[in-house]
């Protein structure tokens, strides 16, 4: 019993295919720890400092008798630049560039699986013609055993096809073997139960003659880290500025014959001297000139790569169409006229396998061409975004 018949209730489309593999826990497990790492960082970003609390009690002794003073200081660096707004709006902007790079990991996802369901669709399709050339030739090779037994053949012709069935069943095993490695990696991704596959290889949707590259996603994603690094810049440069730190507290002081309390303030201002951002500065500014020069380079890179795509789409579904209009299931089977001839004597066995050899090469060549139409097609649609 096959594969085939071991699941042929239940069918299995390309839709089908995206709705359980987006779906997988594992999968979207991934994907939500990268987003939660990303607002990790936004969580972090932009914090003032720690308030300082301190506390100090000195003791002395003195000749009249005991010294006591109790301090009790709470302080509060301030940054009066707008560092921490700056650093909190490129942190934001960051989080963006980040989902955007989830919107380009699904459609990365979605293209991977499309590939996956038709590349085995394909496997399928060319195990499935291998299987029935297999059976024709065994349908043959009986019918020139009982002419070889009744003298109307030669040993010749019957070990002939004898050989030439051995070589089409080893290409039936490895055809097999092929499709059931893609099949289990297929089923496997998406976490479903084994099913058969059903869809046409050939695509039959339009395509765009033009694409729009600033709604790529990781285009949008380097716009915004682009954005989140001129920020970053001005933070830095803003690190040249003093910070304020403001101190309130209350003394007690307790000596022999006298006691006074009060209350405290105090203003500090930082020197930035040696930490001023400098180093900090150069590399965003530097980050920036680099986004903003990949960003140039991505956008031409995109439109080649969908001109290049949607020429192999064009000239792999004229191919394809042109091969399929000769194949075996539309009348021009080779086979069939060629078994007829070799039966009224009119064909030798060799001109019979060599029928039976075109007849299959044109159905695999079919098969190919259909898929890189297909693997075309998916790649215009992972740059369009459907």
């Amino acid at each position: 019993m096959t594969l085939f018949s071991l699941h042929a209730n239940a069918q299995l489309t390309e839709s089908e295919v995206l709705r359980l593999g987006l779906q997988n826990p594992q999968i979207n497990a991934l994907l939500d720890a990268q987003l939660e790492k990303a607002r990790g960082k936004l969580q972090s970003a932009g914090r003032w400092d720690n308030p300082s609390f301190e506390y100090a009690r000195e003791d002395m002794e003195l000749p009249a008798g005991s010294s006591e003073e109790t301090t009790l200081w709470l302080r509060q660096t301030i940054n009066i630049a707008g560092v921490t707004g700056l650093q909190r709006k490129a942190a934001n902007k960051a989080f963006e560039a980040e989902t955007f790079q989830q919107a380009m990991e699904r459609r990365h996802l979605q293209k991977m699986l499309r590939e996956a369901f038709y590349k085995t669709l394909a496997a399928q399709q060319s195990s499935a013609a291998i299987e029935a050339l297999q059976t024709q030739l065994q349908t043959i090779r009986d019918r020139v055993n009982q002419r070889e037994a009744r003298g109307d053949a030669s040993r010749f012709d019957a070990l002939r096809m004898e050989k030439e069935l051995s070589v089409v069943l080893s290409q039936h095993a490895h055809a097999a073997a092929k499709f059931n490695e893609l099949y289990n990696s297929l089923f496997v991704t998406i976490d479903a139960p084994r099913q058969t596959l059903q869809g046409k290889l050939l695509p039959t949707g339009t395509v765009a003659a033009t694409f729009q590259a600033s709604r790529y996603p990781q285009l949008e994603a380097m716009q915004s880290l682009l954005q989140s690094a001129e920020l970053s810049a001005r933070a830095a440069a803003r690190e040249q500025w003093p910070e304020l730190t403001l101190g309130v507290g209350r003394t007690e002081s307790r000596e022999p014959g006298f006691e006074a309390d009060g209350n405290n303030i105090s203003i500090g201002i930082s020197i930035p001297l040696f930490d001023n951002g400098r180093g900090e500065r150069q590399l965003a500014q530097s980050t920036a000139r680099e986004l903003k020069a990949e960003s140039s380079l991505l956008e031409r890179k995109l439109q080649a790569a969908y001109d290049s795509a949607l020429h192999t789409y064009q000239a792999n579904m004229n191919a394809a169409s042109r091969l399929e209009n000769m194949g075996v299931n539309s009348g021009h089977s080779l086979t069939r006229l060629a078994e007829t001839s070799y039966q009224a004597g009119e064909l030798g066995i060799m001109e019979l396998l060599d029928a039976c050899r075109a007849d299959l090469q044109t159905t695999e060549q079919s098969i190919a061409s259909a898929l890189a139409a297909r693997l075309a097609y998916i790649q215009l649609q992972f740059l369009q975004g459907e």
